[in-house]
């Protein structure tokens, strides 16, 4: 019996101790030292009670990416940190111009711009004129049955003769449809005097100077049909700078969205850190007083199933991180313009992203919306990229319509020509007979020709027109998408601002819950498990508070791109680089 009563003295005198060790600290220091340490943030000095949140042991995390050997009767430590080789301090602008400068898709984008505006000179050196210079020598010996050739006698004779041709010109075409050509040449005929009395010069020199010109009058006539392809290539370089921006845009908008992914990860990485620091020392916490009989072993086995989970989110918030950075290390092309293949067959250490690490040191913006929605989307319809070029192609089409009504149309063309002439035995002879104005010819006239049936260029029409209506029904459905996007961008910031708002309080109230259980646990008015659901609800709600703080700014970054206003906040002018 005084056994007994002894070994019950000495576990009352022990729960004292422990008691002792865990009653909350003198509350008269102020509201600061009434804090509970939050779960997820680092615990302060003021406040380190068993009550408050569990107690903080001071050691290392893994800094390696080894394994980490397990411990007794436990899983292995997670891998929290690795060893970096390359440290960036990024800021969104400098983020966003390191993309502009390198990023491969807009690399590409750049050369199709390159392109459109060659086929724009393409498209105008049609009415470039051509020049011509030629030169030709001819030897005949043709047969002939003329008494011209034959001096004596009947029969067959050989008319011998040697031409020496040279000419010079231009041709081309204008843009009212005229097609022209202009020639100066001279033609120089020897002839040996088979019959002298019929042969009065010999050689024989002619100069011609030759002009000649076409106009249609209906079908192919006058500027707006010949300018088409001229209009169209304009079109079309207006087009392939918009296409630029948009890109760019999207470019900027990509890395915006991945760079606050990326300050996300990172501050959800280190809640996690510094929750399964948490919740293992609680852990060891348990089985001393397990090992001491004041708790019982299924609180234990609550407790090991929360470390396991915090292991758990732990990982995932690395491997998070380490895909997030991987993403915008993409988008800024920090592979120093080679691949990484080339890069991993190289030996670099730039064969992955896995050696680099980021800080993103640009803070969260706290800017009130852009516009009201008016202003918003009146914008949207002058500056988004997309909808000009929807009426750029409405444009080209409407151009297209007007080429395939002129070819509807019967051909009714006038011609002229006229050629002032030379003849005589010489080249100085000829050019000054050809001077002396005395031969000429000249014609003109007008020429009409209607296809017997004329199906096909009205189908082509009829095409034209339908191609039109499709682009007009486009042109509704992106005016409908564009309203659509803003509103719902701006309906999205303000959910988004209340939806922070009350998750900060969520978490405020789940810290005081979270500290009010602690106290309940310490005095045997509570257990374990209830600790551990109340925890794990304020781990997800710390969660969901910086998600969507990201969203916020996700949010504001579709705002600005639906109204086209992207590039502002960031001064950015995009010129496409000069290409030979």
């Amino acid at each position: 019996m005084r056994r007994k009563t002894l070994l019950l003295a000495v576990s009352l005198a022990v729960l004292m101790c422990l008691s002792i060790t865990t009653l909350p600290q003198a509350q008269e220091a102020g509201p600061a030292k009434e804090e509970a340490k939050r779960v997820g943030e680092a615990p302060r000095e003021e406040s380190k009670t068993a009550q408050d949140a569990p107690p903080r042991a001071d050691r290392p995390l893994p800094t390696t990416g080894a394994t980490q050997e397990p411990k007794a009767g436990g899983p292995p430590e997670p891998q929290v940190a690795r060893a970096y080789d390359e440290v960036i301090q990024l800021t969104l602008e400098d983020a966003v111009r390191m993309a502009l400068e390198n990023n491969l898709d807009l690399k590409v984008t750049y050369l199709d711009d390159d392109i459109s505006k060659r086929e724009l000179i393409v498209a105008k050196a049609v009415f470039d004129p051509f020049f011509n210079l030629g030169a030709s020598f001819a030897k005949n010996r043709d047969p002939s049955a003329s008494f011209l050739d034959v001096s004596q006698g009947q029969g067959v004779s050989v008319s011998p003769s040697e031409t020496l041709t040279y000419s010079a010109g231009l041709s081309g075409k204008w843009l009212a449809g005229t097609t022209y050509e202009v020639r100066l040449a001279q033609l120089e005929r020897d002839r040996p005097r088979v019959n002298p009395t019929f042969t009065l010069l010999n050689p024989v020199t002619t100069t011609e100077a030759f002009i000649a010109a076409r106009q249609p009058l209906l079908k192919g006539a006058w500027f707006g049909v010949n300018s088409a392809d001229i209009r169209i290539a304009e079109n079309n370089s207006r087009f392939s700078r918009e296409q630029v921006e948009l890109s760019a845009m999207q470019t900027v908008f990509e890395v915006e969205q991945s760079y606050w992914a990326l300050v996300f990860a990172s501050q959800n990485l280190e809640a996690k850190i510094k929750a399964y620091q948490v919740t293992n020392e609680n852990l060891e916490n348990v089985r001393i007083r397990k090992a001491v009989g004041t708790l019982a072993a299924i609180d234990v086995t609550t407790a090991e199933s929360q470390a396991a989970l915090r292991r758990v989110e732990l990982e995932e918030a690395l491997q998070l991180r380490e895909t997030s950075r991987d993403r915008i290390l993409q988008l800024i092309n920090y592979s120093k313009g080679r691949s990484l293949k080339e890069h991993w067959e190289a030996g670099s250490k730039l064969g992955t992203f896995e050696r680099v690490m980021i800080n993103c040191t640009t803070p969260p913006s706290s800017d009130e919306l852009p516009a009201t929605r008016d202003v918003a989307l009146s914008t949207a319809f002058q500056r988004r990229p997309e909808y000009r070029q929807l009426e750029l192609n409405v444009d080209n089409q409407q151009i297209r319509i007007e080429v395939a009504k002129n070819q509807m149309l019967p051909s009714l063309d006038l011609l002229g020509r006229w050629a002032q002439l030379g003849l005589e035995d010489g080249f100085q002879k000829s050019y000054n007979e050809f001077d002396s104005g005395r031969y000429y010819d000249w014609e003109v006239g007008i020429e009409f020709s209607v296809p017997l049936t004329n199906r096909g260029p009205r189908a082509i029409y009829r095409n034209a027109r339908d191609q039109l209506r499709k682009l007009t029904l486009n042109k509704n459905e992106l005016e409908n998408l564009i309203v659509l996007e803003v509103d719902q961008a701006i309906r999205k910031i303000e959910f988004l601002r209340r939806k922070v708002v009350d998750l900060e309080e969520r978490v405020r109230l789940q810290e005081d819950l979270l500290r009010a259980e602690y106290r309940k646990v310490s005095v045997g008015m509570s257990i374990a498990y209830t600790v551990s659901v109340i925890e794990n609800d304020l781990v997800e709600n710390q969660t969901q508070a910086l998600r969507a703080k990201a969203d916020l700014q996700f949010a504001k970054a579709e705002l600005l791109r639906a109204m086209g206003t992207l590039f502002d906040r960031f001064r950015i002018t995009v010129d496409s680089p000069k290409s030979p």
